[in-house]
């Protein structure tokens, strides 16, 4: 359900800014919003402030990319030297275990406001990683400069002449270069026709070196020439051949790696600060929350104003919070009014709450506008799941295998929810897959299970799709009534009878004919079926004369109201939407098949040993894993998709606004860790028990 928000306004004095914001951070109960203009009061401003966290926030954020991303890369380098033997390098590293499966790791509130303690001294090694980082980077930009260099040496090997030697007399001009190798016969062209220049080619792979001397007087006709070959003149004036120079580089990377190595060695050193750093840095994300929301406050010389919305059933423990923090401050608690956006808090059964991700996926809720569509939107979204995949067997491997990620992860409150929405989806495969005789696409034969089968979906697959249409058909009038619910709290209940309630009749007097001319084919029933259908349909017509003025408006209204039947097209082409739940469910079905059948034919064709085929077992097995485990992914995929798909445009499309603002209260955002405030919550307990007694000591 959607929890009733209200407005904490507060005033206090301005020495008393920073304990009313931890407090309220610690609570996790508040969203501080901008605050509305006051007379004789200003924004207040500490962008100076911000911005030295900004930097302070930077800068860690560096340093933890440079050692999560440096370290893969530096280990590679060192395995690569060792096995090539570059370098005599003695490099041991003895990685820090962390807890398996664990992102982000919970601290208590008492050792997050402890953190400040330990600031200069972290960012002191902060520090020493940012020199490490700095040489690590100028040495890298470096060893790319010598690669480039070495590159284009590679191109002068076969000449066996220092640069200097190129270079121009008082007469002639000697000049060094390269043309592609594509251009070679236009290069010999030319040869042919400079008999005067003397010309000196060599072998190459990709470019042709060469040198030519000739007068000077000659030099721009040639050069001219070798111009439209795309003709790449040597600079190069060293007192070395190529080959020698390409030994000087090659020397000059090995020292750069093994600078690196060095430098990775200290910053490795550093590793067990890295737990401490990502503290820090979500301590910085929560003081810069802090410093934004003060932002918005109003403020003048010695007081400030503050503004947040809470859960209005935490009224209590927000009072005790505030009264506690200090005296100098006055609050009150108040409605939202009508032209604030207010935030929207969503409370689930534990059974509904992992499914408010999927819907936040699409859209929080609009507070005003929606109700919580999450129990209703789980119930078909678990629906679905499972006939998708249509098989027992991977919904056991779903479900276990979801359920025991979820417990080795231990993810924080809120985190790994899909991880839920999986175990449940396998749940609801097993269901399905055992009503449709699926158990990894075997044949049962005359098991037990082939008992509780209902039917096959390969071998019935018309009676498949009409289920699936059905349960679609249901969903959207589920939705529709979803809609008439909304218009009628929102005091609209004539425009749900015209609008919603017609076409349940108009359906349910469809219903009623079909079934009567299947079953029954009394005169009576179609009779009462078609009025049923024809009132419906009248009903949606005419409602639209509703409110209009005149016959004329009236009678336009309801030519106007005709053009409102041509939603029952939209409402079939959505219910056929649900055909994918159809095309998915045997698609996984034919895959595991076909898996099946290459086993069963490997099994055959290779020899068996005293009857049993062990050869053919031990071939057939990794397939038949592989293949299985691949249609598990791609169809818990689909599914997956695919039901959002249909939740998303086919359900919400009926009745949800959505665009809603997700409450999230002050500081409850960071990266790396997860602030536990249970002891707070031990604390107002522990008050409210001591305020009780003193209640009854004084009775």
């Amino acid at each position: 359900m959607l929890v009733e928000m209200k407005k904490l306004v507060l005033i206090a004095h301005s020495a008393r800014r920073n304990r009313i914001l931890r407090a309220l951070h610690r609570s996790k109960l508040v969203e501080i919003s901008a605050t509305r203009e006051i007379e004789n009061t200003e924004v207040f401003d500490n962008s100076d402030r911000l911005e030295k966290l900004n930097e302070k926030l930077g800068r860690v954020s560096s340093v933890l990319q440079f050692m999560y991303g440096e370290k893969k890369s530096g280990l590679k380098l060192v395995k690569e030297i060792e096995k090539n033997k570059e370098s005599d390098i003695d490099f041991e590293y003895q990685p820090i275990k962390g807890v398996p499966f664990q992102t982000i790791a919970t601290i208590s509130y008492e050792e997050f406001t402890n953190i400040p303690a330990t600031e200069v001294e972290l960012l002191a090694h902060i520090s020493d990683i940012e020199k490490i980082q700095s040489r690590y980077n100028e040495i890298n930009s470096l060893s790319l400069k010598s690669n480039t260099f070495i590159d284009q040496l590679e191109v002068y090997l076969p000449i066996d002449v220092k640069f200097s030697t190129f270079c121009d007399t008082k007469s002639t001009s000697v000049v060094l270069g390269t043309v592609s190798v594509q251009q070679k016969s236009q290069l010999e062209e030319i040869i042919n026709n400079h008999n005067d220049a003397q010309f000196e080619v060599y072998d190459g792979i990709r470019f042709i070196p060469f040198s030519f001397v000739c007068l000077k007087e000659e030099t721009d006709s040639i050069m001219s020439e070798l111009q439209a070959l795309e003709f790449s003149q040597c600079n190069f004036d060293f007192k070395h051949t190529a080959k020698e120079l390409l030994e000087i580089e090659k020397e000059k990377l090995v020292k750069f790696d093994n600078e690196k190595i060095e430098l990775m060695r200290k910053a490795l050193a550093k590793e067990s600060f890295i737990a401490d750093w990502k503290q820090l840095y979500d301590y910085y994300l929560i003081e810069i929350a802090k410093q934004t929301a003060a932002q918005g406050f109003r403020c003048t010389n010695s007081v400030f104003v503050l503004e947040a919305w809470y859960p209005a059933v935490e009224e209590e423990r927000i009072t005790a919070i505030l009264n506690d923090c200090c005296d100098e401050v006055v609050y009150e608690f108040r409605e939202p009014e009508d032209n604030e956006i207010i935030p929207t808090l969503v409370k689930s059964k534990k059974l509904f709450e992992p499914y408010e991700d999927v819907t936040n996926m699409y859209s929080a809720p609009n507070y005003r506008e929606d109700f919580d569509p999450n129990p209703i939107m789980a119930f078909f979204y678990f629906l679905f799941f499972g006939m998708m995949l249509a098989d027992a067997g991977y919904g056991l491997l779903l479900a276990i295998g979801g359920f025991v990620l979820y417990k080795l992860k231990k993810p924080t409150p809120g985190k790994g929810r899909l991880l839920l929405v999986i175990t449940m989806g396998g749940v609801s495969t097993i269901i399905w897959g055992a009503l449709f005789g699926g158990w990894f696409a075997f044949d049962l034969g005359t098991s037990f299970l082939n008992k509780i089968v209902w039917f096959k979906p390969l071998d019935e697959p018309i009676l498949m799709l009409g289920l699936c249409l059905a349960l679609g058909f249901l969903q959207v009038v589920v939705g529709m009534g979803c809609n008439a619910y909304n218009l009628i709290r929102k005091h609209r209940s004539m425009d749900a009878v015209f609008e919603i309630f017609t076409w349940f009749m108009a359906f349910i007097g469809l219903g009623i004919l079909v079934l009567n001319s299947i079953l029954w084919k009394l005169d009576a029933l179609k009779t009462t079926a078609t009025v049923l259908i024809l009132v419906g349909l009248a009903g949606l017509v005419l409602g639209n004369a509703r409110g209009k003025k005149g016959v004329g408006g009236k009678i336009m209204g309801a030519l106007g109201g005709v053009g409102k039947l041509y939603n029952g097209v939209n409402i079939l082409s959505d219910v056929l939407s649900y055909s994918r739940l159809f095309g998915l469910g045997l698609a996984g079905g034919v895959v595991g098949m076909v898996v099946n059948k290459i086993c069963g034919v490997i099994i055959g064709l290779l020899p068996a040993f005293g009857g049993i085929p062990v050869l053919g077992i031990i071939v057939a097995l990794p397939i038949f894993m592989v293949g299985h485990l691949f249609n598990i992914g791609i169809s818990t995929l689909g599914a997956y998709v695919h039901n959002c798909r249909l939740q998303y445009i086919e359900f919400f499309g009926k009745f949800y606004a959505g665009a809603g603002h997700l409450f999230v209260p002050l500081g409850s955002r960071t990266k790396y860790t997860y602030i536990d405030n249970t002891s707070l919550e031990k604390e107002a307990t522990e008050r409210a028990a001591a305020k009780s007694n003193q209640g009854v000591a004084a009775v």
